[in-house]
């Protein structure tokens, strides 16, 4: 095998990461950089794309040096990055306005428009909201003409970064099928409802797939990042299928929960399924014959730390607050959370949905709050995987990612809530890591994705498995949080918020 070195580079909201390894997967080294989003005007959400690369580079130079190889040892590089947002290049390549990121709401009038005249293909393509690069580009061309009179290409925010390092535009399948564009079922840009929409239709990129070769390293990405032209650079993948990848989630049957800041879950289909009702999202996975339906909530972590920091204002760490929700017994003693304190997507697209602690009593201490807040959070993924089910998804074995996967409270609710094995995988940085697989492939270390992860993830022995007390339990209260939500739903719109 080829003794050489890959680099995985994920561009995240709030900083870039670089991760170095070698070809079975030991890291020799991270670095990242952080950034700020942008918001000049209400709902407005904008970066800098020059920002992304300045940071970019100062983060892949630290790597390099940290993980001690030579620039001509580091064969590939692959990307994984933020999703749905709009970068928009004019005819010299040089980006006409900030991008607009996945967080902007600006384009609420213009998703509703874009649902109206997808009509009957809206089935074939995506659950659509704003800040989804098609609505971002209709917004454009209604509210601001002038720039978008001057788009000649569009592009992903981290298909930017691998122009910097390359010279070439492009996407792959797992990034473009999020902009709304994009046929997922036919793996195609989806000029149909590009035409419908009004949209020019030669400004979208060319797509490949997430290990394949987009070029090498050009002389101008050399000198300033101090690497080599003989690295090559896969076109790699949206952040979501990135992370599925990292931690070995590539076969049907397989379902990964990821529970960092927001949350997902998510399952491995061999053909593009679609829930009809739009409650979970299909999309192009980083293997060619593979798809993934998501759930994807805004709310998750996010709870606990909300908790932590605005409530309790409790300087202990996350690994102490689990251990003390431990202490509490499966189902907090009827206390229930419903975690919309950001609103919700996932299952049920309510964006005035907040957050509610329902059945507290005298007996409830603080074990029982923060017990109930991680509860909560796993009652609204068991909704998307029960439209899982009611789409006849297999789901035998879960892989659980992100902060929750340390926590062994965390870890006993999610076994016992969606009723599976829970296992984790050793991958620190999921998503560089799957980046760097995808550049592994490319290279030709590996014949294929499924060889490259049987390889690099290594997956701990010993699954959480669900306690049968719990299972009962939680099952009456899953009822209870679903009805719960149904009940005041229609109270949400009339608070004032502000």
């Amino acid at each position: 095998m080829d003794m050489g070195y890959l680099a995985g580079i994920d561009l995240g909201t709030s900083s870039v990461k670089v991760l170095i390894m070698d070809p079975d997967g030991r890291t020799l080294a991270v670095s990242s950089r952080g950034y700020d989003v942008m918001t000049p005007k209400m709902s407005y959400a904008e970066q800098e794309p020059q920002v992304w690369w300045d940071c970019t580079v100062m983060a892949i130079r630290e790597a390099m040096e940290k993980s001690g190889i030579r620039p001509e040892e580091l064969d590939g590089i692959g990307l994984s990055g933020q999703m749905h947002g709009l970068v928009a290049f004019d005819r010299n390549n040089e980006p006409v306005m900030p991008a607009i990121i996945w967080m902007d709401q600006r384009s609420a009038k213009e998703t509703a428009l874009i649902k109206e005249l997808a009509g009957d293909l809206l089935e074939t393509e995506l659950l659509n909201q704003p800040g989804m690069m098609i609505c971002s580009l209709l917004w454009l061309k209604r509210h601001r003409p002038d720039v978008y009179d001057r788009i000649a290409h569009v592009m992903l925010p981290k298909d930017y970064i691998r122009y910097r390092l390359t010279g070439t535009i492009g996407s792959d399948f797992s990034d473009a099928c999020a902009t709304l564009a994009f046929s997922v079922k036919g793996r195609c840009w989806c000029m149909e409802l590009i035409r419908r929409a009004g949209l020019k239709e030669d400004i979208w990129p060319q797509v490949g797939e997430s290990s394949q070769a987009a070029g090498h390293v050009w002389a101008e990405a050399a000198a300033r990042t101090g690497l080599s032209g003989h690295t090559r650079v896969v076109y790699g993948a949206g952040d979501s299928s990135a992370q599925l990848t990292g931690n070995g989630v590539i076969e049907e049957g397989i379902m990964a929960c990821n529970i960092g800041t927001a949350s997902q879950l998510a399952a491995v289909v061999d053909r593009p399924l679609y829930d009809t009702q739009m409650r979970l999202q299909t999309w192009c996975h980083t293997v060619a014959d593979r798809w993934y339906v998501q759930g994807g909530a805004l709310n998750g972590g996010s709870t606990l730390s909300w908790l932590k920091k605005k409530v309790l204002r409790d300087g202990r760490s996350y690994g102490e607050l689990d251990a003390e929700a431990g202490q509490a017994p499966a189902g907090a003693e009827g206390l229930l959370f419903i975690p919309y304190l950001a609103g919700e997507r996932t299952p049920f697209m309510d964006p005035y949905a907040k957050g509610i602690y329902f059945g507290m009593g005298m007996k409830h201490e603080q074990a029982h709050i923060i017990r109930a807040t991680m509860e909560g959070v796993i009652f609204n993924l068991k909704e998307c995987a029960l439209v899982l089910d009611e789409m006849g998804i297999q789901r035998t074995k879960m892989i659980a990612s992100g902060g929750a996967a340390k926590g062994v409270t965390w870890k006993q609710i999610q076994a016992d809530i969606l009723e599976m094995p829970v296992y984790t995988t050793k991958t620190e940085e999921e998503a560089c890591q799957g980046a760097a697989i995808l550049a592994a492939v490319g290279c030709g270390m590996y014949r294929d994705i499924k060889e490259a992860c049987s390889r690099i993830v290594k997956i701990n022995d010993c699954p959480v498995e669900p306690v049968t007390e719990h299972v009962k339990r939680y099952r009456e209260q899953q009822a209870l949080f679903r009805e719960l939500y149904l009940k005041v739903k229609d109270l949400y719109p009339r608070l004032k918020t502000e």
